[in-house]
């Protein structure tokens, strides 16, 4: 969670074209483009009631992304021709070509803050043409800069091993995150797995059973298969990274407990 009361002062603007050469989605390296000035993301999607028993009932809210705007005191020409799919002629010319192929691209950034500064990054943008106005020099300098209206869509990416769709990612620097905050504008950084809190009571309940169970009233094979699941059961409390492992743990152990036979000598 943000430490910052208000945030402002938008810098360190990098495009990173997406890498259509290999099976699955990627990014090529971020370039940085200088001369920020404006990003201003609109969410998109839809919100559905449903009313009854005289009352909302149900609500739901679709996300399909942003539409937005960039603007940049000026995106240099070699950007731009692979935004839109121009060409640079053996003049240095950017020529505009009509059945040009746009290519889509990650945006990345930072933002300042009262606190911190954070970084982030919208995965998928497709950017549309906007004619830049020229006028004449007057008494003073009137700069004009490059506004590009964007289309930003979600990607799907594995997070925890499910299909999830995603938008955009915003990482704030803490003690946990140094070196990837660093590296944040060298390459595009994936959605990471998410950290979950498992539940580990009922190992922990199984675990106590089986430990005040005595050797000495149980057959010496039932009793070596027990104390090899205890084993693998009391690994499972202290390095498991899943529920699953855990309720298998317990399962394991369950059954190798109901499975001692009595020492008869």
């Amino acid at each position: 969670m943000s430490e910052n009361k208000v945030e402002f002062g938008l810098e360190q603007v990098h495009i990173a074209f997406l890498d259509e050469s290999g099976a699955t989605m990627d990014w090529e390296e971020p370039i940085a483009i200088p001369g920020a000035v404006r990003f201003a993301p609109s969410p998109q999607g839809n919100e559905s009631k449903f009313y009854a028993d005289n009352g909302l009932y149900y609500s739901g809210v679709t996300n399909d992304g942003y539409t937005a705007e960039i603007e940049m005191a000026r995106f240099p020409d070699t950007v731009l021709a692979r935004m839109f799919g121009w060409l640079i002629d053996d003049n240095g010319m950017l020529v505009e070509v009509t059945d040009g192929e746009p290519k889509e691209f990650a945006v990345m950034a930072q933002i300042e803050g009262d606190k911190k500064p954070r970084r982030f990054v919208y995965y998928k943008c497709k950017a549309a043409r906007r004619a830049k106005e020229r006028t004449t020099r007057g008494e003073s300098i009137d700069v004009k800069t490059d506004v590009m209206p964007l289309v930003i869509t979600p990607i799907t990416t594995k997070i925890n091993g499910e299909n999830k769709r995603v938008v955009k990612g915003t990482i704030e620097k803490n003690s946990l995150n140094n070196e990837v905050y660093e590296k944040f504008f060298d390459a595009v950084t994936r959605p990471n797995a998410i950290p979950v809190a498992l539940d580990k009571a009922a190992l922990t309940a199984t675990v106590a059973i089986a430990g005040v169970l005595d050797e000495n009233d149980w057959d010496d094979t039932s009793w070596i298969a027990l104390t090899n699941v205890l084993t693998a059961a009391n690994t499972a409390l202290l390095s498991a990274s899943t529920q699953r492992e855990l309720n298998e743990a317990n399962n394991n152990l369950q059954n190798a407990i109901l499975a001692l036979v009595p020492n008869l000598e």
